[in-house]
């Protein structure tokens, strides 16, 4: 089966990602993508909104004024809960999911490992912890890796807000030569791969001047590269309408992304089946080795020729090298077979007087 084929459009769904401080409008934003986008493109009149801050309340006479159901989650934080809040949405014909904040998910599923890892510790008389040590990120991590691909594959138009957090670096100052964390940029402020899921990212920044407070939206990304880069002031759902007018809407999304995985190359034990495969190659050569020592123990002309002699019956060759790399499987029957038939006999098998000198094998044992 070719993996190849041609290329289709299999974004039909916007996946949206906005993110910023306290006041830069992010969930009036999101608000109001979601109506525009149902006024314009004739969706159904639905939207759920899981609320975290709460902040649903305020958004909601937007929707109602545009007859648009407005149906709301606001009493967990919980990502399980978010995960059946989005199958809810999936399964009631609701056209958009708004997530507001991703980041009160993402922290409480770190307070909830460690709540549940410390009790696990209470119950064995151990003192508890503070903070997650490098070793627990794993299994945080791959839950909330769940959601980010229930988020792309989706057949419902997802807005994720988040709050706006720091990207950190080491620098060297040059004053003192010392190595100091530096702040060099923002990101949302959740699980660090998530600002790369969203096909649109957009930054909310808070501008103040004697004005007063002006929101501006800017384009952080924008895969279509329709809008890529640009800032709009006071932002409305016209500003972002060329993003959603490349994608495939009422078209074939595409499918969750973990349908294939790699296991097959990985043994249970957890080796690489290469890994695996080389060293199962290694023994079985080995065994052969041994058993072929037992017919003919010396390194003379007459157990060389003997070994030779073997090689050729059950390997159909001269060359050790060859034998080496033969599979682990095909080793494992000829040297099952080798053992049955030759260690029935008392001594050696009779070498056939044809063999000549130059087709004895260099067998290196």
């Amino acid at each position: 089966m070719s993996l190849l084929k041609p290329s289709e459009n299999k974004m039909a769904f916007a996946k949206v990602g906005l993110y910023g401080p306290a006041g830069s409008g992010k969930t009036y934003t999101s608000a109001l993508i979601a109506i525009g986008a149902i006024q314009k493109y004739k969706l159904a009149p639905k939207v759920a909104f899981f609320d975290t801050e709460p902040a649903a309340s305020f958004v909601a006479p937007l929707f109602k004024k545009e007859k648009i159901q407005f149906d709301v989650a606001d009493n967990s934080r919980a990502l399980s809960d978010l995960m059946t809040v989005l199958k809810e949405a999936e399964n009631g014909g609701y056209s958009f999911l708004i997530i507001d904040s991703i980041t009160h998910v993402w922290r409480d599923l770190q307070k909830s490992y460690l709540k549940k890892l410390n009790e696990g510790r209470k119950s064995k008389n151990l003192k508890p912890i503070q903070k997650l040590e490098f070793h627990h990120w794993g299994p945080i991590k791959d839950l909330f890796g769940e959601f980010t691909d229930r988020y792309l594959s989706s057949r419902l138009h997802i807005i994720v807000c988040g709050r706006v957090g720091n990207i950190y670096e080491y620098q060297k100052n040059e004053e003192n030569g010392k190595m100091e964390l530096i702040t060099t940029g923002n990101r949302m402020s959740s699980e660090k791969e998530m600002g790369y899921e969203p096909s649109l990212l957009v930054e909310m920044i808070k501008e103040v001047d004697g004005k007063g407070i002006r929101n501006v939206a800017f384009v952080e990304k924008d895969r279509s590269d329709n809008i890529n880069g640009k800032s709009f002031p006071k932002p409305t759902f016209k500003n972002f309408i060329p993003h959603f007018e490349f994608l495939n809407l009422g078209g074939d999304h595409f499918q969750n992304m973990g349908q294939r995985d790699s296991s097959h190359l990985f043994t249970e034990e957890g080796d690489s089946n290469w890994g695996h495969e080389k060293r199962q190659r290694e023994i079985w050569c080995e065994e052969i080795q041994s058993l072929m020592l037992k017919i003919y123990p010396s390194t003379s002309a007459k157990d060389k020729m003997g070994k030779s002699e073997l090689l050729q019956q059950y390997f159909d060759t001269g060359s050790w090298t060859k034998v080496e790399n033969m599979s682990a499987d095909k080793l494992k029957d000829i040297f099952l077979k080798m053992k049955k038939e030759l260690l029935k006999n008392e001594g050696p098998p009779a070498m056939p007087s044809e063999l000549k000198k130059e087709e004895v094998a260099d067998v290196p044992f």
